[in-house]
Formats: C-alpha cells, sequence, structure tokens
C-alpha cells in the first residue's frame, strides 16, 4: 500500500473553505488526507495544537485500514508548514519525508503585526500567531531541532508570499533541506544574483501567491513527484529512522 499522505492545512482554513482550497491537490492522491488546525490556528499555542495533528493523523490513517504508527509524508502549507515540521521532528519513526509550502520558517510580519494589535489584551488571545513571529519560542526551538531531519525536509516558497516578508524568510537553509522556488524566470534569476548562499534544488515556474500554491499545478507535481519517490523507497525497505527515505 502506498505511504499516506496527511496534509495539514494552515491559519483560519477550515470547513467549505479547507475543501475548496485543498480539493485538487487531495483528487490527486488516493492516500491523501486533510488536517486543519485545532481552533483555526489562532488561539492555541502550536505546541499543544500537535496533540490534535497526532489525533487526526491517526484517525485518518484508521479510516484508511492503516495502523496508527503507519509512515505517512506529511505536508504542510502556511503554518501548517510549520506544524508539520515539529510533527516530523517529534515523530522521526512515523514521519518518513515532510514537504512545507509557504511555510514562515524565520517567522510571519503580518503574523506578528496582528498578535500585536491586543497588546493591550491582559492574556495572549492570539497564541498560534505569537508563535508564527520571528524569535518566538516555538520557531527558535523549531530551528534548533530541524536538523535532525533535515535530509528528509522539503521546502517550497514563492517570490510572492504576500505573507511572508521578505519572502526569503520562508527559505529554510540548512544542510540537506530541498529547497523549490517559485517565481518566474526573471525573479529566478535575480534571487540567484541578491541571495548566493541560499541554495536553490529547484526551480517552480509561474506567477503563484501564498493563497494559490496549493492549487497550483506545478506546485502540485513536485509535492506528487516527491510522493511517490518517497513511496517506492519505503517499499524498498529504505528507510528508518535514522535514514532519510
Amino acid at each position: 500500500m502506498p505511504v499516506a499522505v496527511p496534509i495539514v492545512a494552515g491559519t483560519t482554513i477550515r470547513g467549505v473553505a479547507a475543501t475548496l482550497m485543498m480539493r485538487k491537490v487531495l483528487e490527486r492522491h488516493p492516500n491523501a488526507f486533510l488536517i486543519t488546525l485545532a481552533n483555526f490556528g489562532v488561539t492555541l499555542p502550536l505546541h499543544r495544537s500537535q496533540q490534535h495533528i497526532a489525533h487526526d493523523i491517526a484517525r485518518g490513517l484508521e479510516a484508511q485500514g492503516r495502523a496508527p504508527d503507519s509512515p505517512v509524508v506529511l505536508v504542510g502549507h502556511s503554518q501548517g508548514g510549520l506544524a508539520s515540521l515539529r510533527y516530523a521532528v517529534d515523530h522521526p519513526k512515523q514521519v518518513v519525508h515532510v514537504i512545507s509550502v509557504g511555510a514562515p520558517w524565520d517567522g510571519s510580519a503580518s503574523a506578528k503585526r496582528v498578535s500585536g494589535l491586543f497588546r493591550w489584551v491582559p492574556r495572549d488571545i492570539t497564541p498560534a500567531l505569537t508563535d508564527m513571529a520571528q524569535g518566538s519560542a516555538f520557531l527558535s526551538q523549531l530551528h534548533e531541532d530541524l536538523p535532525a531531519i533535515a535530509d528528509r525536509v522539503t521546502n517550497i516558497y514563492s517570490t510572492h508570499e504576500l505573507f511572508i516578508s521578505p519572502y526569503t524568510a520562508a527559505h529554510i537553509d540548512l544542510p540537506g533541506v530541498s529547497n523549490h522556488l517559485i517565481s518566474t524566470e526573471a525573479e529566478y534569476r535575480r534571487h540567484l544574483a541578491a541571495y548566493p548562499d541560499l541554495r536553490i534544488d529547484g526551480h517552480i515556474e509561474g506567477r503563484i501567491t501564498h493563497i494559490g500554491e496549493m492549487n497550483a499545478p506545478e506546485v502540485r507535481a513536485v509535492i506528487w513527484a516527491k510522493v511517490e519517490e518517497v513511496s517506492a523507497a519505503v517499499r524498498r525497505g529504505d528507510f528508518d529512522e535514522g535514514r532519510s527515505a
């Protein structure tokens, strides 16, 4: 049986919105299933949302007739990408690969601005947004921990991230991570000239914004090619906790 593919949606993407936004990417693979963040990814700290993600992955695997600890390739968009990276670090025996798309690796300026609007409230009512701000405790810990599984991470981001500024804050600059940039050819050339130290392993040509990333056929093609590659490696037995598939 091919590897299961839980897909974790981003902030506020639930219900009909989640179904519509992820419909095309889910249609491509019969072993994919959708996970949405608890409390819309706003009022629950990201470390606590991991409990809900673990529960939803187990439930999705059960629905497919699999054991709760079956191997998975995790795909996460935006905040869902950060949540997927955290889950992969904490469950290295289960997650054979993780694909983050438009994840604010170095923080989201827009999340910081929104959470700052509530500074006058006695307690933090948007802790998940606070966790996505540059330098947060959540991001700092993730930066410290991710190198352990960096060789099983594929990261995709766009020059038109909208909510991540500069867009290079979505680049995961760690040895082993495979970074793919979505951009026009002219933007790609400018990126290479401006950021020679930010290695790009793949170029996805197009002018695609953060909102459209998961539905863009060019992005979906990269995601599912990686899923098939990893699935084949798992079938061959080329995966264990200490080795990427």
